[in-house]
């Protein structure tokens, strides 16, 4: 009698499903790393709204930077809880974050300017953002801008505004 030989191809893919199967086996049997002693303390944060001097900033940018702050940090996920300004709940949480912001420049542009020339017309927003413990130890303080300069409403710079402060929130080291 005779025995037929396997073919070239079988025998390379037979092997190849071996090896997989080995390779996965040895992975999940591997034992989860060591857990490092140091974790990551869960901080909450509370958004302040924007200070300014009376009639430097018109009272829809205020209460549109402020909004958008408390969407974009919520967006960023780095927080257990956003909590908005005079929140009673915030007062129960051990680990809780200040947000502040106070107003260091504001300049008005003209959205039909900006349509039909675009050296002029931007409208600029400057703010200090400082974010600080209760016992007011300060984790991070920076000068975050927003701006409008070609195309869109007035308010984007506030959007803008508030994305920047998030991008920085996102990347500070607490």
């Amino acid at each position: 009698m005779s025995r037929r030989q396997p073919s070239t191809r079988a025998v390379l893919g037979t092997a190849l499903l071996l090896t997989l199967l080995i390779g996965t086996v040895a992975v999940s049997q591997q034992k989860p790393a060591a857990k490092t002693t140091a974790t990551a303390v869960p901080w909450a944060i509370q958004v302040e709204p924007v200070s300014a001097e009376e009639g430097k900033l018109p009272p829809d940018f205020a209460m549109a930077i402020y909004e958008k702050l408390i969407e974009d940090i919520a967006r960023t996920n780095k927080f257990q809880q956003v909590f908005r300004s005079g929140d009673r709940r915030a007062s129960e949480v051990p680990n809780l974050l200040i947000l502040t912001t106070k107003l260091e420049k504001f300049e008005r542009g003209s959205q039909t300017k900006r349509a039909v020339t675009t050296v002029g017309g931007a409208t600029k927003i400057s703010v200090r953002a400082q974010l600080a413990t209760r016992d007011s130890q300060i984790k991070m303080g920076k000068t975050a801008q927003g701006t409008v300069r070609l195309f869109g409403e007035n308010l984007k710079a506030s959007q803008d505004l508030a994305k920047n402060i998030a991008n920085m929130i996102t990347q500070a080291p607490f």
